[in-house]
C-alpha cells in the first residue's frame, strides 16, 4: 500500500513552486530549488511529484478548486441575484488580493500548453455553478446576455489588473475603491 503524502509537505511545495514559477517561469523551474524552498529533500520532491509537468498541474487544479470555493461559497446565496453577485465578486476580489501569486500562476498556465486538457476539464467543472448561476441571472434578464466564458473573462481580467496594480503600489484599494471597482463591475453586466 503506498504510503499518504503529508499535507503539510504538499502544501510548501505547492507554495514554494508558486513563489518560483512567478519568478522564474516554468523553464526556469528547478526540481532541486522547489525542493529547497520547500524545506524537505529533492528525493522526497520526486516521490511526490515524478515531473515538473506533473508538479505544475497539480497545484494548478488545487489552486483552481480554491477560487472556485471563493466564489461558490453557499453563504453569499443572498435573497436576490445582485446580492448573491456582489458577494460572489467579492470572494474572488478577496481572494486575488489575499493570494495574488496564486492568480497570477493560474493566469500565466492557463493558455501555456503546459496544464493537461484533463485537469482544465476538471478544474472547469468546479466552476460549473457558477456558469449555471450566471445563465440564470440572464434567463431572468439581470445579466446581458452574452457568452458566459466572455462574461467571466470580462470580470476576471478586470480583478486581475487591478489586483496588479495595487500589487505593485499604483493603486491603494480602500473600502470605497473596493465599493466602486464592483460597482463598475455591474454596471458593466446588468441590463
Amino acid at each position: 500500500m503506498p504510503k499518504l503524502k503529508d499535507q503539510n509537505k504538499v502544501n510548501a511545495i505547492h507554495k514554494a513552486t508558486i513563489e518560483l514559477v512567478t519568478k522564474t517561469g516554468f523553464s526556469g523551474l528547478k526540481m532541486a530549488e522547489v525542493a529547497k524552498k520547500s524545506g524537505i529533500a529533492t528525493g522526497t520532491l520526486y516521490v511526490y511529484y515524478k515531473s515538473k509537468e506533473e508538479l505544475i498541474n497539480d497545484v494548478y487544479l488545487v489552486t483552481k478548486e480554491e477560487i472556485a470555493g471563493a466564489i461558490i461559497n453557499p453563504e453569499y446565496l443572498k435573497d436576490t441575484f445582485y446580492e448573491t453577485f456582489k458577494a460572489m465578486w467579492h470572494g474572488y476580489f478577496g481572494y486575488c488580493m489575499q493570494y495574488p501569486e496564486k492568480m497570477l500562476f493560474v493566469e500565466q498556465f492557463i493558455y501555456s500548453g503546459y496544464i493537461s486538457e484533463v485537469n482544465i476539464a476538471k478544474a472547469d467543472a468546479h466552476f460549473e455553478p457558477l456558469d449555471q448561476f450566471l445563465i440564470q441571472g440572464q434567463q431572468n434578464n439581470h445579466i446581458k446576455d452574452i457568452s458566459v466564458e466572455i462574461l467571466k473573462a470580462h470580470l476576471q481580467g478586470s480583478v486581475h489588473e487591478i489586483v496588479k496594480m495595487h500589487v505593485r503600489g499604483d493603486i491603494q484599494l480602500e473600502e470605497d475603491g473596493m465599493h466602486i471597482c464592483f460597482n463598475m463591475a455591474w454596471d458593466s453586466i446588468k441590463t
